[in-house]
């Protein structure tokens, strides 16, 4: 592997994969003067030793050069998403602990705090946020407010699907009951804090309905949990029920709480929409456009006047028209957003490469 890396590797910006004997990818790396780095790891010694470790798995290298260090750099991320290699996931550690707000999907959406940005059933994320302890008190406080359910059970989607299918069939009750896995009940929806859909309880369309409602206030484009709080709390302090208005005030101060995170956390992806050039290692230019902190295309800068042309008609559909995902942020991509602006914290003068 040695000989081969000396013969044809190139010290330009790359990628590289650490291959095991059946050709699974073990590691995935990324260097700016990729020829250097690979000859780095036969010079590496010790059992303690990153790279020590990982050469005496591999049995195959193999690599492929980028345009520029940035396009390196969003290549390697995409490929450890793509193959989670072993030895990525064994050498990730945090400096903080994170939490992500996820929104999962199925006919019972549930809300919930979770520690990856990629969790299999989540249709919207958001984060990460630090104090988690926190987020978690803010998060229940935004699902008891608005009834959603927060438990885990895998198979909720199937059973209550049933369920509520049950209110019109007395087939289906049978089915139903054959299906249900835990027993009746739940605390939550005897505190009037979830509107039951574990035990079939409830109106679908009106929970559907809540589950839109939470997702505009984490997208920062409703703040209705916030104002349906305000108003229970009024009328509970009109009632003279202090001790319920004690409670509500409690939950409002932890839902606004998240509110100020949520509406920061959108704050920083606007501040990352624009055209940004690179140059490579051979002087070619490329331009990258990104918006909201995800690269949504990457073309060479353009030299003649039909190119120029070209260019802004694409940069007029990426962030002026509305983005094929559905969303301001594809869920996929909310770890592409962290690197992108952990690039420009950490390299200030590439900043000036930016025009909007």
């Amino acid at each position: 592997m040695r000989e081969m890396v000396r013969a044809t590797c190139e010290n330009r910006p790359g990628v590289y994969r650490m291959l095991g004997p059946t050709g699974n990818v073990l590691y995935v790396g990324q260097s700016r003067v990729l020829r250097t780095r690979l000859l780095s790891y036969f010079r590496a010694k010790g059992r303690g030793n990153k790279a020590a470790r990982i050469l005496r798995h591999a049995f195959h290298i193999e690599w492929e050069f980028a345009h520029t260090e940035f396009a390196a750099l969003l290549r390697e991320l995409r490929l450890i998403k793509q193959y989670r290699p072993r030895f990525n996931r064994m050498m990730v550690t945090d400096d903080w602990p994170r939490g992500y707000v996820a929104l999962t999907g199925g006919a019972v959406p549930g809300l919930r705090v979770v520690p990856r940005s990629d969790h299999p059933s989540a249709i919207a994320m958001f984060g990460p946020f630090r104090k988690v302890a926190e987020l978690r008190e803010s998060v229940r406080a935004l699902a008891d407010t608005m009834q959603l359910r927060d438990c885990t059970l895998e198979d909720t989607s199937r059973r209550t699907t049933m369920l509520w299918f049950a209110k019109d069939s007395d087939h289906a009750v049978t089915s139903a009951t054959s299906t249900r896995t835990r027993v009746p009940g739940c605390l939550r929806h005897a505190l009037h804090t979830c509107a039951g859909p574990c035990i079939g309880e409830g109106d679908s369309a009106h929970y559907r309905a809540q589950a839109q409602m939470v997702r505009a206030f984490l997208e920062g484009q409703s703040d209705a949990p916030v104002v349906a709080l305000k108003r229970d709390m009024q009328h509970a302090s009109d009632t003279m029920e202090f001790e319920r208005a004690a409670v509500i005030r409690d939950r409002l101060a932890r839902v606004h709480w998240l509110q100020q995170r949520v509406l920061h956390f959108h704050a920083n992806m606007d501040r990352l929409t624009f055209q940004y050039r690179a140059t490579g290692p051979d002087g070619r230019e490329f331009v990258y456009l990104i918006r909201r902190g995800t690269i949504r295309a990457e073309v060479v800068a353009p030299a003649t006047d039909v190119e120029h042309a070209q260019l802004q008609t694409l940069a007029t559909r990426i962030f002026e028209g509305p983005d094929p995902s559905g969303a301001d942020i594809p869920l996929h991509d909310l770890d592409e957003f962290y690197l992108v602006a952990s690039w420009f914290r950490r390299r200030p003068h590439e900043r000036e490469r930016t025009t909007s």
